[in-house]
């Protein structure tokens, strides 16, 4: 079961940990949450795992994940979904704006 270390947002939609949960569970993976304290410098464990303090964190076997996007990428690959229409694109794959040259 995969363990994913994210903030204290009350909410699923107002942060990249919670965009993180929500990806998790459209996908039908079981995982633990661990809420993290607010304050990056009471995050040790997060520092252990990742030689950072920032969340999530995404822990799944012997794979330990940090960094929304990067996480989100896993866990398309590992439940063969497709990443959703636009992911991954930067902005000079982009078309150009309407009236540009």
């Amino acid at each position: 079961m995969a363990t994913l270390y994210r903030c204290k947002a009350p909410t699923d939609l107002v942060c990249r940990c919670g965009k993180v949960a929500r990806r998790l569970r459209a996908a039908d993976i079981d995982y633990d949450e661990v809420r993290v304290p607010f304050l990056k410098r009471d995050r040790p464990e997060i520092e252990e795992l990742t030689g950072q303090r920032w969340v999530p964190v995404l822990v799944d076997g012997e794979e330990v994940i940090h960094d929304s996007h990067r996480i989100l990428e896993y866990i398309d690959h590992v439940s063969g979904a497709e990443a959703p229409a636009g992911a991954g694109e930067s902005r000079s794959q982009a078309p150009p704006a309407h009236g540009a040259h």
